[in-house]
């Protein structure tokens, strides 16, 4: 009988360690909020950051980058935050967003892109963005935008580009005829 009660301590030993394994483990995946940042539980704001951190904590709803200094927004900046539903620049130094950009967000649906020095938008940086509503590229340094920027966003219900310098030429005639076709608010 002695035998058999040390078996049953062993196991319960053995269960406890593999519970606090994993336990451990989860923590330890879990991402902080970057050192450039600060979070609550579902907002983060990023001021002065350096670069576009590569991860935030999965709870993380509302971002929004101030004053940062990085050059441009690159390729899948933000495809390990999909639960993200708002994402905020403003008065930052990046004069361009890259292809695929924002690729990995599949909730967010408000974008504010504002008071930057954006001069080029890649014709693909809003591609797979199917539940954007909002989207702001309000006083930036856009003199013209790619032809179906935005292409497959079918949800979006406004966009504002006040406060930009677009150069009216054939390159733009693309943007009237979306405007008249699109339920959209420009």
């Amino acid at each position: 009988m002695g035998y058999a009660r040390n078996i049953s301590k062993g196991f319960v030993l053995l269960l406890l360690a593999c519970f606090l394994l994993v336990v451990v483990s989860k923590r330890a995946r879990t991402p902080r909020c970057p050192a450039s940042c600060t979070c609550t539980k579902d907002n983060a704001l990023c001021e002065s950051a350096r670069l576009i951190p590569r991860s935030f904590p999965t709870d993380v709803m509302s971002l929004s980058f101030v004053k940062s200094g990085f050059s441009e927004i690159p390729k899948e900046s933000f495809i390990h935050t999909p639960a993200l539903h708002l994402l905020l620049f403003t008065a930052n130094t990046f004069d361009s967003i890259n292809e695929d950009a924002f690729l990995g967000l599949p909730h967010l649906e408000y974008l504010f892109i504002e008071n930057n020095q954006i001069k080029s938008i890649s014709p693909y940086a809003f591609q797979g963005l199917k539940t954007l509503v909002h989207l702001s590229l309000a006083y930036n340094n856009l003199e013209t935008l790619p032809k179906d920027v935005f292409r497959g966003m079918e949800t979006l219900t406004k966009v504002d580009l006040r406060g930009n310098q677009f150069m009216c030429d054939c390159k733009l005639k693309w943007l009237v005829e979306w405007m008249v076709h699109t339920n959209a608010t420009v």
